[in-house]
């Protein structure tokens, strides 16, 4: 039988470092922009993020820009029927996957099923949904657009 050797001082640091890292990632926010909700989502995702709320108006659309105090935005194109149909995000994080697409996420993760996992810039056309998204570095974008809610006159290449 062994001897057991009591837990050394470096090894404890860094039980404490997984551990305070493990919890900073259960109570981190993300974002939850979901797609297909309300705009009222708007206004809790700015309150949970401590962002900064912008709305720049088009004609059929208006854009709730919010800006996170690490300087990620996350923008949600909320059509004139009050729904966001497309959400994008661009900064030194990449938000929760799940949150953003909401309840298209398991269409989305079914669709990336078979594919070969590849660098750089990701393209996903689904039925009804176009997935972008990428980065390096702490340098993160993409876009998420449910194309069967798109507005009048809008095109998925006008939402930048």
């Amino acid at each position: 039988m062994q001897p057991t050797c009591p837990p050394t001082r470096l090894s404890r640091h860094w039980l404490l470092v997984v551990g305070a890292l493990a919890l900073a990632m259960q109570f981190s926010p993300g974002a939850r922009a979901a797609l297909g909700e309300d705009a009222a989502a708007v206004a809790v995702d700015q309150a949970r993020l401590g962002a900064r709320l912008q709305v720049h108006r088009r004609d059929a659309y208006a854009i709730h820009e919010l800006t996170a105090p690490t300087g990620t935005k996350v923008r949600e194109f909320v059509g004139d029927s009050g729904k966001v149909f497309a959400v994008s995000w661009s900064g030194g994080w990449r938000p929760n996957l799940r949150d953003i697409m909401g309840a298209h996420y398991d269409r989305f993760i079914a669709g990336t099923r078979g594919r070969r996992a590849t660098r750089g810039i990701v393209r996903i056309e689904l039925p009804g949904m176009s997935v972008v998204m990428g980065g390096y570095l702490r340098t993160f974008f993409g876009q998420v657009i449910l194309t069967d809610l798109l507005p009048d006159g809008v095109a998925a290449g006008d939402l930048r």
